[in-house]
């Protein structure tokens, strides 16, 4: 076998022969190399192709559209296991989004997909039919050669047991950023959403941060926004999240699903935490209700170690960045609707004012 062989992807055994078949009627020899996963099982079949084919056979998997997730016939033959879409921008703080992906992925035994969405940049005069073309594949292999770099990053730290092995692969888009990524969750299916974010004194320069917080707004599925300045690499590094509930019944149904990522770590401090706007009437809990809350929590998960607070405030932000700061809460988790662009402007939800604030893991579930 020739020494200069790269690996396009890995998939499940019948994927990797569609993909074999599939260049070979255009010309590229691909080798197909099993990778042994734990206890005997296969970790997936590496597609390996001649280094200098790589750009030709990255235009035929595009041009030809092979395996596109709204296809049925894919995910009969996929291998069952949940998803998880990173969008990437290859900032820093982008390696930070996929050790946060990769290490949930790890736990879940779920599979990584990276994504990039690239946007053209017309010119002011009228565009050629010419000058689209060229500009659209400059910036297609821009993209593709930064994704594979960034690739080469992650294998690195992979290696180094740094990054935790998972099965990933990666997408390209072209278009606007909070389109392709809202249209590529509808299409992909991932139980989790994971984008990277700047830090709290980078948000005024950088607009990034609106972007992120759009995006979090205008998708179904959860997501997990990872600030550049978080301190935490691994599952481990968590040592207290903060749930921000008013102990109804979707909040309930969401903290199910932290639960269930959590129950390998009973030592993580979780926090169900309510505010009482005490300017608001009716919106007050009373201790005895509160008591009942814990009663019921201790029944259900007894294994796990959760706390209580419930704090009066004027102003529920400010009450919910306090006690980030003086708890050294790691995570802040919370249930949330999807919200309409009329919404996004006119009423900007806690979930963005805490995403602009913190440097805390935001994850948002939708009830």
């Amino acid at each position: 076998m020739k020494d200069n062989l790269i690996t396009l992807a890995v998939h499940t055994a019948p994927k990797a022969h569609i993909l074999q078949q599939t260049l070979k009627e255009r010309g590229i020899e691909a080798h197909l190399i099993d990778i042994p996963g734990p206890e005997n099982i296969s970790g997936g079949i590496a597609v390996k192709i001649d280094e200098a084919d790589l750009t030709k056979a990255l235009t035929i998997i595009e041009g030809v559209g092979l395996f596109r997730y709204n296809d049925e016939g894919i995910h009969k033959i996929d291998d069952g296991r949940k998803r998880i879409l990173v969008a990437i921008d290859f900032s820093d703080y982008s390696l930070k989004a996929c050790r946060a992906a990769f290490t949930v992925a790890h736990q879940m035994n779920a599979k990584v997909k990276i994504l990039h969405v690239y946007r053209l940049h017309y010119p002011m005069t009228f565009p050629f039919a010419d000058v689209i073309n060229n500009d659209e594949h400059d910036m297609l292999d821009k993209a593709r050669s930064k994704m594979l770099n960034f690739c080469l990053e992650i294998d690195k730290k992979i290696s180094e047991k740094d990054f935790p092995s998972v099965n990933y692969s990666y997408s390209l888009r072209e278009g606007i950023v909070e389109e392709e990524i809202e249209n590529f969750v509808d299409e992909y299916k991932p139980f989790l959403l994971v984008l990277g974010k700047k830090g709290a004194s980078n948000v005024a320069e950088h607009p990034l941060g609106n972007v992120t917080a759009d995006i979090i707004e205008m998708t179904n599925v959860p997501v997990m926004a990872v600030p550049e300045n978080s301190p935490v690499k691994k599952v481990e590094d968590v040592k207290h999240i903060a749930f921000l509930t008013n102990f109804q019944k979707k909040d309930l149904e969401s903290f199910d699903h932290l639960v269930n990522i959590l129950r390998p770590y009973p030592e993580v401090r979780i926090t169900l935490l309510h505010i009482n706007a005490i300017n608001k009437k009716g919106d007050k809990w009373s201790e005895t209700e509160l008591l009942g809350m814990k009663e019921f929590f201790k029944r259900k998960y007894p294994e796990l170690n959760i706390g209580y607070e419930m704090i009066d405030s004027p102003d529920m932000l400010e009450a919910v960045n306090y006690y980030i700061d003086t708890e050294e809460v790691s995570v802040v988790a919370m249930n949330t609707r999807r919200r309409n662009l009329l919404g996004r402007i006119f009423m900007p939800s806690l979930s963005r004012k805490v995403l602009v604030n913190n440097n805390v893991i935001l994850v948002i579930f939708r009830g």
